[in-house]
Parts: structure tokens; sequence; C-alpha cells
């Protein structure tokens, strides 16, 4: 017997839909008339294997990954725009087939994702003339949940209309059940406006209509629609819940009744969230906050209750962050972080609440960081390494290795910014030090990321052999990645990121320097729709490294892209990329210098505001060719750092005059 149930290949642009529809096939009820007339032994499909899930990537299938697809009694393809030019799921398909023979059940599913073409347009070739009847989970089409019995069906090898009209009795059945109390609480509430009724029998009624909403809520509406996909129907029972509690007094309820209103609107928080709709997200966590704080203060002594009010706290804090308000985010991280050390106190040994304590740090020293307060984040960061330590003495887990080996990277990038070269290359040491999952695609990425920085580091201290290690083995790791799944724009801007901090390191080497794929990956990363400003900031540094390297058009194609980035709302985080290219450009060009004044005079300010060290190099550099006095505090803070980067011990970029520069 086949171990998996289906293998689902699909390109990583579609992950979303591949993981839904993982658990979607898990999750399915098989109706009991089918599954006594096939005569299975459950309800349940059975295991669905995903490759990313389970297997990290590579260069070609793995040995792991073609017993996989040995183990499935199906292949399910994922179609799209980008699937169909995948080469790693044309090899999956193809490998399938070779293993299956005439057995094979390749069943293609078009995701929601693809255009407004024919479901064919999006089949990889490896399907065939004539691959089998597709689903179609677009809403133009079947939907998803039309197409996830469409897959059932084939996976069962059963009548689909048979499926289909038990399924839709089912799920009429759950919704006449929600119409209904619906219905009652709109009736029961009318009634009350129209006649007065006593106050006790006022309060027994809207108890009930709350007891019944909150029920339905929790228990059938949100678990059957949010698989579903049922966006609209999600939303509208928000906003009419959202209406009814907050014209509920809550003296009308009890402690109990409270609590699950409060769970109530924490979920209901959860759905605006994952619909994007982050002002009424944000305005059902602070309401849920409210009976958090309502109940905690009615019996301080409940464990239960503090875990509650601090994960409200933690909901609320993450949505101001999101939407870009940290004074709030910062009130209630601080608050989440207070009650997660409170629930330790009561429970020293309780490993959820060491964990707890961990995140809440860890989440304070990422608001920090953020808000180039680098010695607060220094002192969040070094608390979340301690209690995640705490709990590897008592259980070594990979995943708590993977955790300690994230915190060690944020310790490293707060040493950098605060000028400490030594302290962040053995944080990122640590880091690297990790025994992690070698077939796990995220932990490999993260390790790509951990020897990019390492050489960043090692680049500035002016080891440039050691910086070279790191930025090859940085670089050789996002190259596979990427080559597993050359659609994902992700991957293409590690590859490129890591691509250009080994080329730079070569400059500086005066060894040969690919700039071509280079030029190549950022002109594809920003002819996307509205490239992240991480993208942007690539951009510019490879444009820097054009204009080092002498590259034919660099120079015009420099200047254009530093106009759009300083005519748009400039990210901090891109300060460094735009002054060192503005520099460049003026090294070259004599006439560009006046352009460097205004930028000079904004880092400068950001500099003396944070002391973020990472801007002091290119502010030593655009000073240097101004002959302006205030390189020397630069140069002594460079020096004190303990930096030896090229940029700083040369006379200029093109290294005409390799002399060492004098503090």
């Amino acid at each position: 017997m086949p171990q998996y149930c289906a293998f689902i290949s699909y390109s990583h642009a579609d992950a979303r839909f591949a993981r839904a529809l993982q658990r979607d096939l898990e999750k399915f009820r098989i109706p009991q008339p089918v599954v006594a007339r096939l005569g299975r032994a459950g309800d349940r499909l059975g295991t669905v294997f995903r490759d990313v899930s389970d297997l990290g990537a590579a260069p070609k299938l793995t040995d792991a990954l073609t017993a996989a697809l040995g183990e499935a009694a199906a292949l399910i393809v994922v179609c799209s725009q980008v699937a169909v030019k995948s080469a790693w799921v044309e090899q999956e398909i193809l490998e399938y087939r070779r293993l299956h023979g005439d057995r094979a059940i390749v069943l293609p599913v078009v995701s929601p994702q693809a255009g407004d073409g024919p479901a064919e347009a999006y089949f990889p070739a490896a399907l065939g003339d004539m691959p089998p009847l597709a689903a179609d989970a677009r809403k133009s089409a079947e939907g998803r949940r039309g197409a996830l019995l469409k897959l059932v069906a084939g996976l069962l090898g059963t009548g689909l209309d048979e499926l289909i009209r038990r399924d839709a009795r089912r799920r009429q059945q759950r919704l006449v059940a929600g119409i209904g109390v619906t219905a009652a609480i709109a009736l029961s509430m009318a009634v009350l406006a129209g006649f007065a009724i006593s106050a006790r029998e006022d309060a027994k009624r809207r108890l009930s209509q709350s007891e019944d909403l909150i029920g339905f809520m929790l228990d059938d509406l949100r678990g059957q629609l949010a698989p579903l996909g049922q966006v609209g129907v999600l939303k509208s029972v928000g906003d009419k819940a959202l209406d009814y509690f907050e014209s509920l007094p809550d003296g009308d309820l009890t402690e109990s009744a409270l609590l699950r209103k409060s769970r109530a609107l924490y979920q209901i928080g959860e759905v605006y969230f994952e619909l994007g709709e982050f002002a009424a997200a944000h305005e059902s966590f602070g309401l849920s906050l409210e009976q958090a704080r309502l109940l905690a203060a009615a019996d301080p002594a409940s464990t239960d209750r503090l875990f509650a009010l601090s994960q409200a706290e933690f909901w609320v804090g993450y949505a101001a962050w999101y939407a870009g308000d940290l004074d709030r985010a910062e009130q209630h991280l601080q608050a989440y972080h207070q009650a997660a050390w409170e629930l330790h106190g009561r429970a020293p040994d309780n490993p959820d609440w060491i964990m707890e304590t961990c995140w809440g740090a860890n989440n304070l020293g990422s608001l920090a960081f953020g808000r180039a307060r680098y010695l607060e984040a220094l002192g969040y960061f070094q608390e979340a390494l301690a209690r995640i330590d705490l709990l590897l003495a008592q259980e070594a887990t990979l995943e708590r290795r993977f955790e300690r080996s994230a915190i060690h990277s944020w310790l490293g990038s707060t040493h950098y910014h605060l000028g400490q070269l030594e302290q962040s290359g053995a944080a990122f040491r640590q880091a690297l030090s990790a025994e992690l999952d070698p077939d796990n695609a995220l932990h490999r990425e993260e390790r790509a990321y951990h020897h990019g920085k390492l050489a960043a580091v090692e680049l500035h201290r002016g080891d440039l052999d050691s910086a070279r290690a790191h930025a090859d083995a940085a670089a050789a790791t996002a190259a596979v990645l990427a080559e597993s799944d050359p659609d994902s724009m992700e991957l293409l801007y590690t590859r490129a990121a890591q691509g250009s901090q080994r080329a730079r390191i070569n400059l500086f080497l005066r060894e040969p320097v690919e700039y071509a794929p280079l030029a190549a990956a950022v002109e594809r990363l920003l002819g996307a729709d509205r490239p992240p400003p991480k993208w942007r900031a690539l951009a510019l540094a490879v444009a820097d490294l054009g204009v080092r390297l002498g590259e034919p058009g660099a120079v015009e194609g420099a200047r254009q892209l530093l106009g759009t980035a300083t005519a748009e709302a400039d990210p901090a985080a891109a300060a460094r990329q735009r002054l060192d290219l503005a520099v460049s450009l003026a090294e070259r060009d004599p006439a560009e210098r006046a352009q460097l004044g205004d930028l000079l005079h904004a880092v400068a300010a950001r500099y003396r505001e944070t002391g973020d060290f990472d801007l002091a190099l290119p502010l030593l550099r655009g000073y240097r060719l101004l002959d302006d006095p205030a390189i020397a505090g630069l140069a002594e803070a460079l020096a004190t750092a303990g930096s030896r980067h090229p940029d700083f011990t040369r006379g200029d970029a093109a290294f005409n005059s390799p002399q060492e520069y004098q503090p």
C-alpha cells in the first residue's frame, strides 16, 4: 500500500496554495456512504507529500524525493504561469511517470493565481498533449472547493457528482444553522427593541444570543469557511459580529461568557488579518484585549487568563507594528513581555513560559533594531539568548537550535551597527556553528545569510581571504536554492545579493568579476510589480559595482537609478547604498560632486541621531572627496572599531593610487 495518497508538485510561487491544498486534502472527510461503497477502512484520504515541507531544495531530484514519488498513489500538479516554465515541476512529472508507468495517476489543478487563459495554457509540457481533465481553482472556474472535490474524486476513483451532492448537503446544513442563529439574534433584538422587557429577562436573552453567536463563530462557521477561502462570508460575519459585540453591555454577561466573547473577538481579528483587513483586525484585537484585561483583573490568580491576556497584548502590538505605529506596538509588546515573565514566575520549569519570555524579548529586540536603537536591541537579544539556552539545556531540539542561530544572527547584526566588529563576527560564527537540518531549505537559506553577513564583517576588518571564503559559501548555497526553483523571485534576490557580495570582494582583490548576471537579475527584480525596498537597495549596490568596474553604460544607468531612488520615500535601510553609489559616481566624474551635498547632509543627520556604524564608511568617502574636515571624526570611529576596509585604507575606489589612508 502506498505511503502517501498523493504527491503535490508545484512551483515556489504557488507555495501558499499548495500548502492549503495539502491541509485541505488531509482534513477532508469522505462521506460515509462513499466509504462503505469503496470498502475503505476510514473516512480520511491519508498523508499528502509536499516536497518543500519535507525536503530541502536541491539541483536535482534527491534519492529521498524519488522515493517519495515512488510511494505516492497519485501526483497532483499545481499549474500556473510559473509552473509551466519550472524545470523542477517538469522533473517531478517525468520521474513520477517513469516510476509508475501506465498506472500513473496525474491530476492537474490550476492555481487560483493563474491568469485568465484556458487551463491548458498553464499545463507543463511533461503532462503531454492530452492531459486529464484539470481541476480549476480559479474563481472564474470551479473555485477552491470545486477543485478540491474534483481532486478527491480523482484520488478515490469515484464519481464527482456524488461527492458534490453530499458535500453541498453537509455545507448547506451548517450554513442553515448559522443563518438560523443570525436570524434568531436579529429577531430577538427586534423584539427587545419593540417591547418593554424586564432587565432580568433582557439580560438572559442577551446572554443566550451571545452564547449562540460565539458558539457559531468558534465551532462551526469559521472552522468550515476558512479552509474553503470563503473570504466574503468570513468578512461579512466578522463585520456583523463586531457590531453586535459593541452593542452588548458587558454587565449582561457572566465571566464565562466574557471569556468566550474574548476568544471570538480574537479569532475574528485573525480572520481580518489573514484577509489583509488590518484596520478591522486591529479593532477586533483591541476589543479582545479589553475583555482579556477584564477577565485577568477579575481573577488575577488564573494562569489561563493571564496567558490569554499576554496573547491579546501580543496581537495588538503585532498589528500596530505591521501598520507602522511603532510607539503603540512597543507599548503592547512590552506588556506581552511582562506577562510572559509573570507566567514564568508562576511555573519556572514550564518550557512554554520560558519560550514566551524568549519570544517576548526577541520581539522587543527586533522592534528596537528596526528603530535604530541598537544598544537597547542588544540587551533584549542577549536576554532572548539566555532564555533559549535554558530550554536547550532541557532538550536540544532542532527547532530550538534554529531559534538560537536566529538570535545569534540578530546579535551579530546589532554588534555590527554598534561598530563592534569583533563581537559581530563571533556572533555570526556562533550562528553558523548550529547543527541544523541540511535537507531543510529554510535552514540552508539562513545559513547562506549567516555566511554573507560574516563575509561583510570580515571585509570591514580587512581579512579579504576570510571574507571571500564566506562569500563563496553564501553564494554557492544561494545558487543551489535558486536553481531548485528558477521562477522564485525571492530566491533570485537571495542569489543576486550573495553574488553581489562576492563580486565586491573580488573587486577589492583585483580578481575577475561576473557583472552581467547580477545586472540581469536586478533588471528582472525591478521589473516586478512593486519591488520591495531590499530589492531596490540591491539594485543600488549592483549599480555601484558597475560604476566602480567601469562597465559600459553603468554611469548613465546609475544616474537614472539614483534619481528614481531619491525621488521616492526611501527607506533608511538604503541610505548607505544611495550614498555609496553617489560617491562612486562623483569619483568617476567630478561634475557629480555638486549632487553630494544634500545626500551627505541627510545621511550625516541620521548618523548623528543613531550612531549607526554602517553609515560611517560611505560618509567618510563622501567627505574625503569634498575635502571636508568632518572626515577626522569618521576616520577615528572606523579605526576604533578595527576597520581595515579597502574603502577606508585606500586612496580611491578605482585603486589608481592604492596608498594607505592615515586617519
